[in-house]
């Protein structure tokens, strides 16, 4: 007699229980590796935050500290201001030689930059002469200019003291000549402002404006990144997704705490009351906020370190 073979498997109500467990495994796991995901890339953004905002922070520590290098306390060596956005703009400059030239004729001029009274017209209201002080006869010494220009450094700057406003220029060369009126000159390429330095009456003081050969770096934000311009070459891109960048000027006071001063700095001059320089600095409270990450993963960090420009405390 043949015996019959009993199949053993699972019932329907088995399946559909082991493939809800299955589902609920699958979702745990699949829920876990999700926000695993998740938490790794938000730590990622933070890091990348942390780590752009730290070495823009070093970056800008390094130039504050070099700022006002070879420059006294009449040149605006460290200027801020604040664009229509609210965000602040930092320029920082720094002296590449240890003095200025006088400029001692209008500009423009095609002959190049007169650091000299010789050739110039100097005593249209004689005996005085029409021009300041520091332009007399004697010959500068122009070879640490020469070698700089010869090296590719050509990144000068016209400041008119006087009327606190300047202008970067291109420098190409320099010409002392051997046959009177022995005149010499700077020369340049490109366009300049108008200068004048003489004086428009025999008693007035004219204008003490001076060439200088310097670096000049300005820090700002143009859509949405930290942007660097060096000189007056465009800006370019310094750190990205930056939401804001804030410099507060502090000034020192005698026997007491510095103390924050409005932008801009340094202000606009009023008359019977000194205007505070770059000198008068005690730090520089420098916030920056950035943004890192996508979506859900989004970072923003707001960073605030406070700078000493060391050139402040400096003899002139």
């Amino acid at each position: 007699m043949k015996q019959a073979v009993r199949t053993e498997g699972f019932t329907l109500i088995e399946l559909l229980v082991g493939m809800v467990l299955l589902a609920i495994i699958l979702g745990v796991v699949l829920s876990t590796t999700l926000s695993t995901m998740t938490l790794y890339r938000t730590d990622q953004a933070r890091l990348g935050a942390n780590r752009n905002a730290r070495s823009t922070l070093d970056i800008l520590n390094s130039d504050i500290q070099q700022a006002g290098e070879r420059l006294g306390e009449s040149f605006p060596a460290i200027t801020v201001t604040k664009d229509a956005t609210g965000n602040s703009v930092l320029t920082l400059r720094r002296g590449l030689l240890d003095a200025p030239l006088p400029i001692c004729a209008p500009l423009p001029n095609v002959d190049g930059i007169y650091v000299t009274a010789n050739g110039t017209a100097a005593s249209p209201f004689a005996p005085i002469s029409a021009l300041p002080d520091s332009c007399g006869t004697s010959a500068q010494d122009l070879s640490a200019w020469t070698s700089q220009i010869t090296n590719g450094v050509t990144s000068g700057y016209v400041y008119d003291v006087t009327g606190k406003a300047g202008s970067y220029l291109k420098l190409s060369g320099t010409e002392t000549q051997s046959a009177l009126p022995k005149r010499q000159t700077v020369k340049y390429t490109g366009t300049v402002g108008t200068y004048n330095p003489r004086k428009t009456t025999a008693s007035s003081t004219g204008r003490d404006i001076r060439l200088y050969m310097l670096e000049g770096r300005r820090y700002g934000v143009t859509g949405g990144n930290l942007t660097l311009s060096v000189n007056d070459a465009p800006a370019q891109d310094a750190t990205p997704r930056v939401l804001a960048f804030t410099v507060v000027p502090y000034l020192k006071v005698i026997n007491g705490s510095p103390v924050s001063v409005t932008l801009p700095f340094p202000p606009a001059p009023v008359s019977g009351i000194e205007t505070p320089t770059w000198k008068d600095l005690a730090y520089l409270d420098v916030t920056l906020t950035v943004q890192q990450g996508q979506g859900r993963n989004t970072v923003q960090r707001t960073f605030t370190e406070r700078l000493t420009p060391r050139n402040a405390s400096s003899r002139e």
